[in-house]
């Protein structure tokens, strides 16, 4: 008996997450559509007869609405560590999720910090 891949279960999973309900006829051709591949590949996919190549990633992502990393790593085509790269050393400060929210604008951080100072989330 061969084994089922593991990606089968995370794919239905993340399929049925983003609204395809498998168990109604033709959800899963819906699905097959929307990634742009051929309706027995995805079939094979879901049942975990066939792992998926590094080709079909980037359409299930698309589909997904996901990064192609999440999907390469549960495909076990990179390591689980690599999907958002390397994590910081260290908790970012206030200052660094600023940034990241709203870039370097100093204007734009100031009247972000304002809003927090008033909604009581921002300690200095």
């Amino acid at each position: 008996m061969t084994q089922q891949h593991p990606f089968a279960a995370w794919l239905a999973d993340e399929v049925s997450r983003r609204g395809y309900n498998l168990n109604r006829h033709g959800e899963q051709s819906r699905f097959a559509r929307d990634a742009g591949l051929n309706e027995s590949s995805v079939s094979r996919l879901l049942r975990g007869t066939t792992a998926p190549d590094i080709r079909s990633c980037l359409p299930i992502a698309k589909a997904l609405g996901c990064k192609t990393t999440h999907v390469l790593a549960a495909a076990g085509l990179i390591p689980a560590n690599e999907i958002d790269g390397v994590a910081p050393s260290r908790p970012l400060s206030q200052r660094e999720h600023l940034v990241g929210l709203v870039g370097n604008d100093t204007a734009a951080q100031d009247a972000v910090i304002v809003l927090l100072r008033a909604l009581g989330k921002w300690a200095p």
